[in-house]
């Protein structure tokens, strides 16, 4: 049994856990005179429901719901303290607006407590569990394709059990029922013809295809595993008419009100750029878009002004051309700001695969499988890959940003962006 909890139990379980402590703490464990107790049950629990929405918000920015986190400190109890904290000062503000009055400090400070502590036990225990009693997986694929899922779970290794396939002449189902495995993985590119599914199945075993594996476990889909009939079966459930258009209005919701709230920000920087090493104060440059047609996308320049002299280069994490004001820039993503024009252009998205430069295409549709299918979708400011991967520097390094790009591709939607935005707020922090 697999007792690492999926992204979606552990959201479920924080929501419910900051239901229950927003509501019972000012009933039953507050002073009579409690804001919260005076008032009529409807608006209270309007007011719950207020808090536990921004402590899933708070904690997606913080990153307590990551699955990949199964070892647990007293650094994720003081995240999932801070994440209540922050969904509190909300909470205070919702109940002043409508109630003109204030939440008691005492009775703040229990819901705070009690919301992240128990979170935390929450997730604890299952972390615990995970580790104790680890799900059992076959791994039925080439011993390459073996290493690489084992050391792509590196960080997350104690909750699997790899069981070998080949145990004393052994066939596949029985090792399956004698070994009490959880879960089998098969390479459908394999002749797997002669394996007894029904079998299996009867045991216990659940199957699953390499591909769906990479995408269920890892969040990523390497390219290598894709053929056409994958990418036929991709559902651009963001062509639809109705999600294109909410996706789109919010683009231009964020794009707007984030030229608005940053450009004190930029005008700043845009001073800096030109005391520190002159004019153009902006970077035009060409990208590949939406189905591989070129835009010119705007940034704010971080290199020195002969930082391409010798033509286009790949760009690197230290790169020896940026500038020391644009090394700020770039950590604190600064530098994209101006890149909210183009969202309003409609030339790019808030969320979706990053823009390539056209230097490197031919090169990287050459030698990187399914590269194209990332045009699929417009590029955006910030992506799956983004935070999940660093700078690609090289052909192997955009190789594996695609396999992030790639399972972006099949489950784009509307939560995953909030996630991703969520989380790119976090890395910008850090």
């Amino acid at each position: 049994m697999n007792w690492n909890l999926s992204r979606g139990s552990k959201l479920s379980a924080n929501f419910l856990l900051a239901c229950v402590m927003g509501y019972i703490i000012p009933v039953y464990f507050a002073p009579p005179m409690e804001t919260l107790l005076l008032i009529p049950r409807e608006r209270h629990l309007f007011y719950v429901l207020c808090y536990a929405i921004s402590f899933i918000v708070f904690g997606e920015m913080f990153g307590i719901s990551d699955r990949r986190i199964l070892k647990l400190s007293f650094r994720h109890l003081f995240l999932y303290l801070l994440s209540a904290g922050f969904a509190s000062v909300l909470l205070l503000l919702v109940v002043w607006f409508f109630e003109y009055n204030f939440i008691g400090r005492r009775a703040i400070l229990k819901i705070i407590f009690f919301t992240g502590f128990t979170s935390y036990c929450f997730a604890f225990v299952f972390s615990q569990l995970a580790q104790r009693y680890k799900s059992k997986i076959v791994l039925s694929v080439t011993e390459e394709k073996k290493q690489q899922i084992k050391n792509s779970l590196a960080a997350n290794n104690d909750a699997f059990e790899w069981i070998e396939e080949n145990q004393s002449n052994s066939s596949l189902e029985e090792v399956c029922e004698n070994q009490k495995v959880d879960l089998l993985v098969v390479d459908e590119k394999q002749k797997n013809g002669e394996l007894d599914i029904l079998s299996i199945l009867q045991g216990g075993t659940r199957i699953i295809s390499l591909i769906d594996f990479w995408e269920r476990y890892l969040e990523r889909i390497p390219p290598e595993e894709v053929d056409q009939s994958w990418l036929a079966r991709v559902d651009l459930r963001m062509k639809n008419p109705f999600v294109h258009c909410m996706k789109r209005m919010t683009d231009l919701t964020i794009a707007i009100f984030g030229l608005l709230l940053f450009s004190p920000v930029l005008l700043v920087a845009l001073l800096a750029i030109g005391f520190e090493s002159g004019f153009p104060l902006f970077f035009i440059q060409k990208r590949t878009g939406y189905l591989g047609k070129t835009y010119s996308m705007i940034k704010l320049r971080t290199m020195r002004q002969d930082a391409e002299g010798e033509g286009a280069q790949w760009a690197q994490k230290e790169d020896a051309r940026i500038t020391f004001f644009g090394k700020f820039l770039r950590n604190w993503r600064i530098d994209e700001i101006p890149q909210f024009w183009n969202i309003i252009k409609g030339e790019m998205s808030v969320v979706g695969p990053r823009p390539e430069r056209p230097e490197f295409l031919d090169k990287l549709c050459k030698e990187v499988p399914h590269w194209n299918s990332r045009h699929l979708l417009k590029p955006g400011l910030t992506g799956w890959a983004q935070i999940r991967f660093s700078y690609a520097s090289d052909v192997n390094e955009s190789k594996e940003k695609l396999a992030f790009d790639l399972y972006y591709l099949k489950n784009a939607s509307m939560v995953l962006d909030i996630e991703i935005i969520l989380s790119t707020l976090r890395s910008i922090s850090k």
